[in-house]
């Protein structure tokens, strides 16, 4: 009796734990995805390289692995390119992150591809970046 006691005991405490660890986790739809340091540039670092005029710049100079191929997708010599999102908006390639000045950027994240196709659909063998804005 008290093996099942404590067995039911320790099953409810950690049934308590999931539920209080989900509604930390919670997010709405469009909200950005939990922030690890190696994929999120805050606009703290942004201004650390402030002679960068444009994020394209800025992030090579920060992030140059968000830009490289990602060599575990099955496919590793698939064409393309990790995908830029302004907000919730599909930019295009890389080299749309030129059109963006650094002004105005809270945050930029990077998604790996199964994370990107997971957040946005289809079509990111190479991930993608999300760049947030104060808009």
């Amino acid at each position: 009796m008290y093996a099942r006691s404590l067995t039911l005991a320790l099953g409810a405490l950690l049934l308590l734990e999931g539920c209080g660890s989900a509604s930390r986790g919670t997010r709405g739809p469009g909200a950005p995805a939990p922030v690890r340091s190696s994929d999120a540039v805050t606009m703290e670092e942004l201004a650390k390289v402030s002679s960068s005029s444009t994020l394209f710049e800025a992030l090579r100079a920060l992030r140059p692995i968000w830009f490289r191929r990602n060599p575990t997708t099955l496919r590793p010599e698939a064409e393309g390119d990790v995908v830029v999102y302004l907000d919730q908006s599909r930019l295009g390639g890389p080299e749309s992150l030129r059109t963006i000045q650094v002004t105005g950027v809270t945050v930029v994240r990077h998604y790996s591809a199964s994370e990107a196709e997971a957040r946005f659909g289809p079509g990111h063998l190479h991930g993608a970046i999300q760049v947030i804005t104060t808009r």
